[in-house]
């Protein structure tokens, strides 16, 4: 019952995500993790020393530890899931609009924990003003075989201004996983809910991973 309050505690206060974690692993580290600490610390009260300290609360610090930066170290990643996406990548979209094949060069950013994710784009063209757009809400999906793609919805704030006809909107993006010996590719499609509707495919590389700490 103790392991379950610990869960719900974490949950409800530091926001972590237990979907990406190996629970076949992180249940018995809990149990023997909160075993161990309340071994260390009923020594310590009993030598006089970190009297108002709790099991609990030491074990939702470590996990918030784990799940903020210790989840992509060699390692400790064997306890999630996830691929470490974190840096910068560089590449393009290709989509058609009224008849005619266009493209737009793209600066993507990625800041991910264990739990969450969050992705922001830069598009470019020449002779328009360049757009930006954020994601909403993101994860990751993996087949039975291990092959991961990375969804997102994000919202973009247009870009009318000298004759762009951008305007603002919400969209979606499905991108398969593709590990290389220099980074992470990001490639698939995407669409809009413009209307006419809009859609395409994009393509990235990552050109400096943050921390270079890939799994």
């Amino acid at each position: 019952m103790e392991m379950i309050h610990v869960l719900q505690r974490i949950k409800g206060k530091m926001n972590i995500n237990f979907r990406y974690y190996k629970t076949q692993f992180l249940i018995p580290l809990i149990l023997g993790l909160g075993t161990f600490v309340t071994i260390v610390l009923q020594t310590l009260w009993k030598n006089g020393f970190a009297y108002g300290f709790g099991s609990s609360a030491i074990l939702l610090s470590l996990l918030g530890i784990y799940d903020r930066w210790l989840w992509k170290w060699p390692g400790f990643s064997l306890l999630n899931t996830l691929p470490n996406l974190n840096g910068e990548y560089e590449g393009a979209i290709q989509y058609n609009w009224e008849g005619k094949d266009e493209r737009k060069t793209v600066a993507l950013t990625i800041k991910q924990t264990c739990s969450h994710i969050k992705v922001v784009c830069r598009f470019a063209k020449e002779g328009e003003k360049d757009s930006r757009s954020q994601s909403m809400h993101a994860y990751f999906i993996s087949d039975p075989l291990g092959d991961q793609e990375l969804h997102f919805v994000y919202h973009n704030d247009g870009s009318q201004m000298n004759g762009d006809t951008l305007s603002s909107h919400d969209g979606m993006n499905i991108l398969r996983i593709q590990k290389t010996k220099k980074g992470y590719v990001l490639e698939g499609h995407y669409f809009t809910n413009r209307d006419p509707q809009t859609k395409g495919v994009m393509k990235v590389t990552q050109i400096k991973p943050n921390p270079r700490r890939d799994k």
